[in-house]
């Protein structure tokens, strides 16, 4: 059950960090949906990488690492896709 629950935590975060970096660092020709596919996996992109070190020793996704690693990915993700999408205009 902690897989789950920290799985649609990391949506959420995923989500947020959409949000956050649309109203910041928007560019006129980049798609809604396309912001928040990159924010979600952004999240676990980097939720997956910072719950790796832990592998040996119970790799949860509620892990506070974990969790920080979901919101940089996301907004890492997120933040180039924006950056990449506003040069191309």
């Amino acid at each position: 059950m902690a897989y789950v629950i920290g799985f649609a935590i990391w949506i959420v975060i995923g989500v947020v960090a959409a949000l956050v970096i649309r109203t910041i660092y928007a560019a006129t020709a980049t798609a809604a949906w396309l912001t928040f596919a990159f924010g979600i996996f952004g999240a676990f992109v980097g939720g997956m990488l910072a719950v790796s070190g832990y592998v040996y020793h119970q790799p949860t996704p509620l892990r506070v690492g974990a969790l920080a690693g979901a919101v940089l990915g996301s907004l890492m993700f997120t933040f180039l896709y924006h950056l990449v999408a506003r040069k191309g205009i």
